[in-house]
């Protein structure tokens, strides 16, 4: 009985700690925030080019040895492949970094550009060595 009330107590405690930290990194200041317009543009070209040569590590043989992850645009939700040897956590926080910029240049572009609407992904097929999404 002494152990259950132990595990209950460092249970607990656990969940509150992680509630914290989850809490407050949630309203961290977004650190693109007072970046010019040009920067943005710079920033955005340089971390998309990063993540399509990151998540692109060798050429497309078998479209089996790919995946498919979801990134924000200035038009909206996009999706690249990705091979699936590179580490999905690091691909992962350049994504979420990519993203908290667009929260900040996409409603900036929106009124300027004209965006054709993103289609679901069907799934990856390879095309001249390069993996290819395939959509409705």
């Amino acid at each position: 009985m002494k152990n259950l009330s132990i595990l209950g107590i460092t249970t607990l405690m656990a969940c509150c700690m992680l509630f914290v930290v989850c809490k407050s990194e949630s309203h961290l200041e977004n650190p693109y925030k007072n970046k010019t317009e040009k920067e943005l543009e710079s920033l955005s070209n340089e971390k998309y080019s990063k993540i399509i040569a990151f998540a692109s590590p060798k050429a497309c043989g078998d479209a089996t040895e790919w995946e498919i992850i979801e990134l924000q645009t200035v038009c909206g939700k996009s999706y690249i492949p990705y091979h699936k040897s590179v580490d999905k956590t690091t691909l992962q926080n350049m994504i979420n970094d990519n993203n908290r910029l667009m929260e900040i240049y996409q409603p900036m572009m929106a009124p300027r550009i004209n965006c054709i609407p993103y289609r679901k992904p069907l799934g990856l097929i390879c095309k001249e060595g390069k993996a290819d999404i395939k959509y409705e």
